[in-house]
């Protein structure tokens, strides 16, 4: 299946024929793969049809969720807080690897490093829910040094939000 992304509402000229072509020459297509990988093409997709029990897709779309508020799935870990390599602070879901929310950065001003809330009076384009952010607000302008770490930060985030 091909998917093509295009600004205009309908599909393009040239994109309705390249689909007739393939769709018109799918069994020479077909046979040309299963020569050069020795009959492991077709064999493949019955594998993967008989292991499929999903039923097809009723109108023929895939819809694709980018949302960072996709709902998680029953395989995802729990959710924990991390600063990252490059100065973020996210919560994230230890299972998948995927960031939940940006809940702000680690900024530097005047040779004094601190924590900076994602707002958007902060200069972040879309800030943390209402409910969040007022539960990490008062850390807004934490100063970072030896005695309050970055581990410590992340550590009173997570336990605030309830995350630990």
């Amino acid at each position: 299946m091909v998917d093509i992304i295009s600004k205009r509402d309908g599909p393009r000229r040239e994109d309705e024929r390249a689909r007739h072509m393939i769709q018109a020459n799918r069994g020479a297509i077909t046979q040309i793969a299963d020569h050069l990988t020795q009959g492991g093409y077709s064999a493949s997709r019955r594998a993967k049809a008989e292991a499929s029990n999903a039923p097809p897709p009723e109108s023929g779309r895939r819809f694709h969720d980018l949302s960072s508020g996709a709902r998680l799935g029953p395989e995802s870990g729990d959710v924990r807080v991390k600063v990252s390599v490059n100065n973020r602070v996210v919560a994230y879901d230890s299972g998948s690897g995927r960031q939940m929310h940006l809940l702000g950065e680690i900024r530097r001003q005047q040779g004094t490093r601190y924590f900076a809330l994602a707002t958007r009076e902060n200069g972040f384009l879309s800030g943390l829910p209402d409910e969040m952010a007022g539960k990490i607000a008062e850390l807004d302008g934490q100063i970072i040094d030896q005695a309050c770490p970055e581990s410590l930060l992340a550590g009173e985030i997570a336990d605030r939000l309830g995350l630990s």
